[in-house]
């Protein structure tokens, strides 16, 4: 049987009524200006992200509409823009497939359905079976010693058979005291970092990156526990999230051949002349753009256009991603993929 989806957008709908009672009791003593303080940016995605009331998507672009294969997705699914929210034009990519890209934002070019169902079962199952293990670092390395076999395979193992179930130790247990030099947790901060660039590359490079320090209260778990608190794992050159910047100084992990190929692929596949056609700036006229289907993915290019750096985020059902932009990234002429 199909899954019962609450409807939201019946006001008579207990969905709908439980969704306003939980709203009403988590505002009753919010601070009416609060919102005074958010910048548009944050208010934008206060509204895209409320439980309640259900947000409008009248302005939004839905790009599923568009696509016939997935009529009864939509017809069975809560939430539905429009197609024609946003000015867009069509592109066709080498393998035949179609991208879209909006005018009013130069150089994004979104791809519905790139990778076919089976490639994204692989890219799922490696993205916890094999790239979730060390050297690769995770959000849960900061407070356990983590197994090298990698969480998702012990607990996988610890199902079939629970005998398998090893105790994972709170990191700050078993390396004793703790770093003098390691960041104390607290309440979450927002960082508002200085955009990186090759100008003030060296000077970013120098700020001090210290590692965030192991809870003293966190206890022993297991691997089927913590599977769950899995938020992200790392890719490449390692990000530090205290200052919001690449640590060079720690190396870089290789890339895997599934993550570089695919990147390779969606670069290569669109004809960039076609997205930057109407383009009249200095970067539409000559922006490196115009070598990316020949340089990207090879070493005698300099700078070096390779897939080398990334994070792949996990998500459990009630889970989003605040919204931010993207500093953190010294070279701003080259690709950037994002997959979802």
């Amino acid at each position: 049987m199909s899954p019962v989806i609450p409807n939201l957008h019946d006001p008579s709908s207990s969905a709908y009524k439980k969704a306003k009672r939980q709203f009403l009791k988590s505002t009753k003593n919010r601070d009416g200006n609060v919102e005074n303080d958010w910048t548009p940016f944050r208010a934008a995605e206060k509204r895209f992200k409320a439980k309640f009331p259900p947000p409008d998507l009248s302005n939004v672009l839905d790009l599923a509409l568009l696509d016939d294969q997935r009529a009864s997705e939509i017809q069975s699914g809560v939430w539905s823009g429009r197609s024609d929210a946003q000015e867009w034009r069509k592109v066709i990519l080498q393998n035949g497939q179609k991208g879209y890209i909006l005018p009013r934002i130069p150089g994004l070019v979104l791809l519905p359905s790139f990778l076919s169902p089976q490639t994204q079962r692989e890219l799922v199952k490696w993205s916890l079976s094999e790239h979730s293990r060390p050297p690769n670092e995770m959000n849960l390395d900061t407070h356990y010693a983590l197994p090298a076999e990698g969480i998702w395979n012990i607990a996988l193992e610890t199902r079939r058979d629970p005998s398998r179930s090893v105790p994972v130790l709170p990191r700050y247990a078993r390396d004793g005291q703790a770093d003098p030099e390691a960041v104390k947790g607290g309440p979450r901060t927002l960082i508002n970092n200085t955009p990186a660039s090759p100008e003030n590359f060296d000077s970013l490079n120098h700020v001090p990156k210290l590692t965030a320090a192991p809870s003293p209260t966190v206890e022993p778990s297991t691997c089927v526990d913590l599977l769950p608190k899995l938020r992200w794992t790392n890719i490449g050159w390692f990000y530090h999230w205290g200052t919001k910047q690449y640590d060079f100084t720690r190396g870089k992990v290789e890339v895997h051949s599934l993550i570089k190929d695919i990147c390779q692929d969606v670069v290569k596949s669109i004809d960039w002349e076609a997205v930057y056609s109407d383009d009249t700036s200095e970067w539409g006229t000559q922006g490196d753009w115009r070598t990316w289907n020949e340089s990207y993915g090879k070493r005698i290019f300099r700078p070096i256009s390779l897939p080398d750096a990334g994070i792949v985020n996990f998500y459990q059902t009630k889970d989003t991603l605040m919204a931010h932009v993207d500093r953190s990234e010294v070279c701003a002429t080259s690709p950037l993929v994002s997959i979802s």
